[in-house]
């Protein structure tokens, strides 16, 4: 079934933007007095019109295919249909929820693997890993203010560095942890000012791992690791400590 009238929405202006697509979907389905099996526009004019990436709005379309608003559907025939006519809101509340434990899960679990990415690349990286890094560091630099290429070099520093543990298993696993991340970082991390503070502690996770300085090398993940964290915690209107802090993380 074709969209049964004009299908707009508000561009996100916020800090909590999957939950503020998620807002902005749902409003759109109901003004725009879609029924069951209706389709909404595709991934893309949907993306576009909210001002988003598509693996932020794949973050919300995920959302509320859990709450029943939306049944994606993928292949040929495919498309995101409009799944009930009545819009769950509690069930959209509890969504949301399973939403952001998951994304606290993702990011507790890089803390954990990671770390262990990075020191173990420190102990086995030969000289032509150390340029493979160092290499997404200038592509990062080369384009500070365009968001979407300062991300892809972001993420290629950190494919660099689980190469350079020369170990098929751990790239595996990081690899789930990257898909995990994406809608994450795409989500919540800052602007320009985040984009050179990523860039100058590349730099110097990387001077660490050169230097087989251990204690440096931790203390500059611990600050890697904390940026992304609070950006998230501050978009979903909580607190680090509470959530990655050490009580935080016996409690759960």
């Amino acid at each position: 079934m074709a969209v049964t009238a004009p299908f707009e929405i508000e561009p996100i202006r916020t800090t909590r933007t999957f939950e503020a697509a998620i807002e902005r979907l749902t409003e759109a389905v109901e003004r725009a007095g879609l029924r069951t099996g209706d389709r909404l526009p595709n991934e893309g004019a949907l993306a576009a019109q909210l001002g988003i990436s598509k693996p932020t709005l794949r973050q919300a379309l995920r959302v509320l295919e859990l709450s029943g608003l939306v049944d994606v559907r993928r292949g040929k025939s495919g498309g995101i249909f409009v799944a009930t006519d009545l819009v769950p809101a509690v069930a959209l509340y509890s969504a949301v929820k399973l939403e952001e434990r998951a994304a606290i899960d993702v990011l507790r679990a890089r803390r954990v693997l990671e770390r262990a990415v990075a020191h173990e690349a420190q102990r086995r990286a030969t000289a032509a890993d150390y340029a493979a890094i160092e290499r997404t560091i200038r592509l990062l630099e080369d384009h500070l203010g365009e968001r979407p290429s300062v991300m892809r070099a972001d993420a290629m520093f950190h494919r660099a560095l689980v190469r350079s543990c020369h170990n098929e298993t751990i790239q595996t696993a990081m690899q789930d942890v990257a898909r995990g991340l994406s809608p994450i970082r795409d989500a919540y991390s800052g602007g320009f000012a985040t984009d050179r503070q990523t860039l100058d502690v590349h730099r110097r996770q990387l001077q660490a791992m050169r230097q087989r300085d251990a204690d440096a090398l931790e203390a500059i993940l611990d600050e890697h690791f904390r940026m992304l964290e609070t950006q998230f915690a501050k978009g979903i209107g909580r607190r680090w400590s509470d959530i990655f802090g050490a009580r935080a993380r016996r409690s759960s």
